[in-house]
């Protein structure tokens, strides 16, 4: 919330609003809340003359791939009460346990994480009240008491949404899952701080199992890990009879075989280059000693140099290296005349040093007809 609407609210609740919005992440996924909707419990003609009057606002709670929307009605009249709340549309049928709330026993109006603390508390007693709405569908319950003896998921979420009718109801789990990226070159993520978290979203639109939807939410930083998330291709669910505790494993071994992938490739990268760097070690120019993305060579034939510039692609070895011969010379729209050669002789399955062979043969043969290309096509 910008700083201009939070001063909007009367300062004995401020204090609380804005530490609920920097008390960080919420729910199985971490996701920030949000605060909507600032009201006044006075009169329109008090408010005129009072900007900071605000003493009433709804929560957006990310809960289970979706957000809760509770108000929070504080009294500005009496700022040593704790708030009132009135639950969502859908959340008629939760009443909390007042009693099990001892955040509201002991409020404390002088310390501003005690509106977190008492969410947190309601967000606990909601999780339970979705446990005992698990409990009245059979396949679903199934799927919530086998996930949750399993220590491996330790945390997750359920919210049952109920419809008109009882085919409308849809099921949502938000299950949190291990990731480990330790194995990762640390260029990959560098750049990209903030949590290793991976959740999976399922969503039941029928109760019996027939129609289940998982989705792969990914961090920033792991999805940089593993590439894109267009490079992650998630297992098709497994129809009526698939189940959590099936599915699950093989998110998992999904995650290992990608980080295996990442780890493999930058070797390769990394092999390539070290074959170039033996074998034209002073022809050398520069090279990428991080990600062992690119290189770049000086070569001389019969008498002509050009700089010879190598680019490999982040799926390298299944992908062939770009080579880039670029004229010392000559320019062409007054840029270094450049050409590349894409049509060379390449196998995936070939070590570093072959690799570099191959290279300098190909190249040993192709300079030539660059220099005449060079010359007839660019200018001094």
């Amino acid at each position: 919330m910008a700083a201009d609407v939070l001063q909007r609210f009367h300062p004995d609740v401020a204090k609380f609003v804005e530490a609920v919005l920097n008390n960080g992440g919420m729910g199985v996924c971490g996701e920030l809340p949000k605060i909507i909707e600032p009201k006044t419990s006075l009169s329109f003609n008090y408010t005129r003359g009072n900007v900071r009057s605000c003493d009433r606002f709804k929560v957006l709670i990310p809960y289970a791939g979706r957000s809760l929307k509770w108000e929070v009605i504080f009294n500005q009249a009496q700022p040593d009460f704790p708030p009132d709340f009135i639950f969502g549309l859908h959340d008629q049928d939760f009443v909390p346990n007042i009693t099990e709330v001892k955040s509201l026993e002991n409020w404390d109006a002088s310390d501003p994480q005690s509106l977190v603390i008492l969410i947190n508390e309601l967000v606990s007693q909601y999780k339970e009240h979705q446990r005992k709405q698990v409990e009245q569908i059979p396949r679903i319950h199934f799927e919530y008491t086998t996930l949750a003896a399993d220590n491996n998921y330790p945390e997750f979420e359920v919210h049952v949404i109920r419809g008109q009718q009882n085919t409308d109801t849809i099921v949502n789990f938000m299950i949190k899952l291990p990731v480990d990226l330790s194995e990762v070159p640390p260029y990959i993520i560098k750049d990209c701080p903030g949590e290793d978290m991976a959740c999976l979203f399922v969503t039941y639109a029928s109760l019996n199992g027939e129609n289940v939807k998982p989705t792969l939410l990914l961090s920033p930083r792991v999805e940089r890990a593993f590439g894109g998330a267009s490079n992650l291709r998630i297992p098709h669910w497994g129809g009526v009879n698939g189940c959590l505790l099936e599915y699950l494993p093989l998110i998992q071994e999904l995650f290992a075989q990608k980080v295996e992938q990442v780890c493999q490739m930058f070797q390769k990268r990394r092999e390539y280059i070290a074959a170039f760097l033996s074998a034209f070690g002073s022809s050398i120019l520069e090279y990428d000693s991080e990600g062992f993305m690119k290189l770049s060579l000086l070569f001389q034939v019969q008498g002509f140099f050009c700089i010879v510039h190598i680019e490999l692609d982040k799926n390298f070895p299944h992908e062939a290296p770009f080579f880039y011969l670029q004229s010392i010379y000559h320019e062409k729209n007054n840029q270094p005349y450049e050409k590349l050669e894409a049509d060379y002789p390449y196998s995936p399955r070939w070590s570093g040093d072959e690799m570099a062979e191959r290279a300098r043969l190909f190249l040993m043969e192709k300079i030539p007809a660059f220099k005449e290309a060079s010359l007839n096509n660019a200018k001094f």
